[in-house]
């Protein structure tokens, strides 16, 4: 059995655990990393990849805590896109730099794309008429543009995973991970296990993170800690591929986003949307076809004239992680507990990653020196994750539209 001493073990390879896995190390501290599956197959990949900047959250007029939260945090994200910081991501694919927000006719979309200017570092620009996007042109309400990015979550992981390979392992928590306590949320060994490779590695580590996202709850579980400190939003979201033109947008109606729109290209050249926004949230309630049929309605609704002959339709589930609050209700910010030497934290929005791993860095002891490098040839045996790919990659049921759905007024 080879022995490792390391300054903190962090599990869950999301976008959360790789920003943090390369803030922890940047500090000077050792680190390793373990993945149950493929690097982002939980909420990262699953997500639209847009970079709020507190927008969505302020539709009512109200500066939110969700708002405050998110509305610095794109600037970071674009040094870092640029090269300017650290992570640097100037590998990262960026979809599109700005997205569009429009409303329906009704009073309560007015009030809503109003409100949406409140206490923002990006404020929405109106878009003259002439310059609507080519699925915009029938609206009949002001359009505008915000200058949030929209990122690819496949190539964010990658270039995070890029430079972090030597450190991060292959291992299903539920078999391959042993943990050895000295009291609940005290950890004195991590024994890991790989049945693939037959190695067997003691961790003793000074701190120990979980950014597992729903897989927090059994590993808290396996520590002594209790599962009840975090709450799931499910969310079941429609995927459509074809002829269709890229876009990347919201439909507002009053605080809600009533339809997002997200594009991207798949791996045989096809345009696929991900459409999530408010009738995500609704349909989890509803099985795939009724889901696909509301959706064909919605578009029709928030997009008038627009042709969806020959598209072909598809729906994916997804659990949101998050810390539990009184009666269930939507977090503002990121959750971070710090028990014994364990630290489990929940970001609500992939934009919070970095504010995230900062306040993980902050909290953990002081590093104790440990280097890897005398594991090094000891590491290269061991399974490596590899990044999960979209959604739209793996399913196989897609439903096709011969024709254009029916039509209806807003």
């Amino acid at each position: 059995m080879d022995r490792l001493h390391v300054d903190t073990v962090i599990f869950g390879g999301g976008v959360t655990g790789l920003w943090t896995l390369d803030a922890v190390r940047r500090s000077g501290r050792s680190a390793l990393l373990v993945e149950g599956h493929r690097l982002g197959g939980g909420q990262t990949i699953a997500s639209q990849g847009i970079l709020h900047s507190g927008l969505k959250y302020s539709l009512a007029g109200v500066l939110t805590g969700a708002a405050r939260e998110a509305r610095e945090m794109p600037l970071l994200w674009r040094r870092c896109l640029l090269g300017e910081a650290v992570p640097d991501l100037r590998g990262v694919t960026v979809s599109a730099e700005a997205f569009h927000l429009w409303g329906t006719q009704s009073a309560a979309s007015k009030l809503g794309l109003f409100g949406a200017q409140l206490g923002l570092q990006v404020t929405p620009r109106t878009v003259p008429r002439a310059e609507y996007p080519t699925v915009l042109q029938s609206c009949p309400g002001a359009v505008y543009r915000v200058d949030e990015q929209v990122l690819s979550p496949q190539s964010l992981v990658t270039a995070l995973a890029a430079s972090q390979q030597d450190v991060m392992l292959q291992l299903d928590p539920a078999t391959e991970v042993e943990f050895v306590l000295q009291s609940a949320g005290q950890v004195r060994q991590v024994r890991l296990h790989s049945a693939r490779s037959g190695r067997t590695l003691q961790v003793e580590p000074q701190a120990v993170v979980l950014t597992a996202g729903k897989g927090n709850a059994l590993l808290r579980t396996r520590l002594g800690l209790d599962a009840r400190a975090m709450q799931l939003r499910p969310l079941h979201y429609v995927l459509v591929r074809g002829d269709l033109p890229e876009f990347h947008g919201h439909c507002i109606d009053f605080h809600k986003t009533r339809v997002s729109i997200t594009s991207a290209r798949d791996s045989r050249g096809r345009m696929v949307w991900q459409i999530g926004g408010q009738i995500s949230e609704d349909g989890v309630k509803l099985d795939a076809d009724s889901l696909i049929a509301r959706a064909q309605l919605e578009l029709a609704a928030v997009l008038p004239g627009i042709d969806l002959a020959g598209t072909e339709w598809t729906t994916c589930r997804i659990d949101r992680a998050e810390g539990a609050t009184v009666g269930g209700a939507r977090p503002d910010s990121y959750r971070l507990l710090h028990e014994g030497n364990v630290l489990t934290v929940w970001p609500t929005k992939l934009v919070l990653a970095p504010q995230v791993a900062q306040a993980v860095c902050a909290a953990l002891p002081a590093g104790a020196g440990h280097s890897l490098q005398p594991l090094e040839q000891a590491l290269a045996a061991w399974p490596r994750p590899s990044v999960a790919l979209p959604a739209w990659e793996e399913l196989r049921r897609w439903v096709p539209v011969p024709a254009s759905p029916r039509r209806h007024a807003a």
